[in-house]
């Protein structure tokens, strides 16, 4: 699906225009006054300083508002840009306010604006140059009069690189992507091929600007976004009403917060926290209890993640969750209990769940081996038989997906079976 930036802006349902959920896994980012040191190193920023600082007091401008021709030409030479590098210095010095149009026809500059010192508004500055880079490939098209590709929608690119977070993307499936956006409305690729033959690669370029503004790295041609891109991002989606919780600092963390980051970070990542966290707590004979009560409302990875922590943490208080539906089944395992067919069910439905992307897509080749792995040989049947009767909100998208995928005819047969019986009863 081909998205517009403004669309941000506009959208009334973000998340729907997207197909994402109405809150995304935390972001956890280094502390803000970290990032503005970061911010402030952009040679982006430095350079539209630099222009500012050229523009001086009072520079006759054009009617819209442009430099003029002999004024481009030389701020070019001064800068040591080509006209789109200064176009966009230009968009973003005017965006900044570090370059002030009047209604006279004449620009001042605000010099002074950049850097200033002070955190929240630098990383302001810096956000709004990034909003600036993310269409700037507009500028390349309308220099070079290209009227049949469609880059407004290029800068959208940043989005899979925010869901996937320090994973990142391959830079190939972006310029895959960049491909498809661009001449989505179009028959073949021959504009796209002659652009690429005459400018080069449109994401290649793209991502080149934000690297430069400090905002994605590529590294052994995966592309990520640095903690400023992340949050700029974060910012862009949670004015569009998408809610995105910034996690706290680990000495305010609570159990609930370390959940919400599940699906925001690497295994490795989400490991380290997580012992940060109970290294932290571990003092308090309470923070067992406050992450097995997070669990309880967590989302069906977060709870499998805290379960599997607390499954090694002496003093854990599973006794006192065995009356708790979403918790049962993990006190069982963890007290070494037998488990009714209920129980076992309600693992299957959990883990299976717990497979989902932020998309809402499960793994479906992961259900042979997760009910395998959770149901005794020979009992599929009579799990799938009360499986139904769950309260678990995705009992039956688990039971489908069971039904279609397992390979044992019997067992996905019942699953069918018991997925029409959810579904009937509501």
């Amino acid at each position: 699906m081909t998205v517009d930036l403004d669309d941000f802006e506009d959208a009334e349902d973000l998340a729907a225009l997207l197909g994402l959920p109405e809150q995304l896994p935390a972001l956890h980012v280094p502390p803000l006054d970290e990032l503005a040191v970061t911010a402030r190193e952009s040679a982006l920023l430095r350079r539209v300083g630099a222009l500012a600082t050229w523009v001086g007091e009072r520079r006759e401008v054009t009617e819209d508002g442009d430099l003029t021709g002999p004024d481009t030409a030389e701020a070019a030479e001064r800068l040591g840009v080509g006209q789109a590098e200064l176009l966009l210095c230009w968009e973003v010095a005017l965006a900044t306010d570090l370059v002030v149009v009047s209604e006279d026809g004449e620009a001042d500059a605000n010099p002074d604006l950049w850097s200033t010192g002070d955190d929240q508004e630098d990383l302001g500055t810096w956000t709004a140059a990034f909003t600036q880079v993310l269409p700037s490939l507009e500028i390349d098209a309308e220099l070079a009069g290209e009227e049949d590709l469609d880059f407004g929608a290029l800068g959208s690119l940043v989005l899979p690189m925010f869901l996937i977070r320090t994973l990142g993307v391959p830079v190939a499936e972006l310029r895959e992507m960049a491909r498809e956006i661009a001449t989505e409305h179009l028959e073949d690729d021959v504009a796209w091929d002659g652009w690429v033959a005459a400018h080069g690669d449109p994401a290649a370029v793209l991502l080149a600007r934000l690297a430069e503004h400090g905002a994605v790295e590529v590294e052994e041609d995966v592309a990520r976004l640095t903690p400023l891109g992340l949050l700029a991002m974060r910012e862009e989606l949670v004015e569009g009403g998408i809610d995105i919780p910034l996690l706290p600092p680990l000495a305010d963390m609570t159990a609930t917060d370390l959940l919400s980051a599940v699906g925001g970070l690497t295994d490795d990542e989400l490991t380290e926290l997580t012992d940060a966290w109970l290294g932290r707590a571990q003092a308090d004979e309470r923070a067992a209890a406050e992450l097995l009560a997070a669990a309880a409302q967590a989302h069906p990875e977060a709870r499998l993640h805290a379960t599997t922590v607390l499954g090694d943490v002496p003093g854990t208080p599973w006794e006192s969750v065995l009356d708790d539906e979403a918790l049962r089944a993990y006190a069982l395992v963890a007290l070494d209990r037998e488990l009714a067919p209920a129980d076992v069910a309600w693992l299957v439905v959990d883990l299976v769940a717990a497979t989902a992307d932020q998309l809402g897509a499960y793994d479906a080749t992961a259900v042979p081996e997760l009910f395998g792995a959770v149901v005794p040989e020979g009992l599929g049947e009579e799990v799938l038989a009360v499986a139904w009767r769950l309260p678990h909100p995705e009992t039956f998208e688990v039971l489908t997906l069971i039904g279609n995928h397992h390979p044992d005819k019997q067992v996905a047969k019942a699953a069918r079976t018991a997925a029409h019986k959810a579904r009937s009863a509501g």
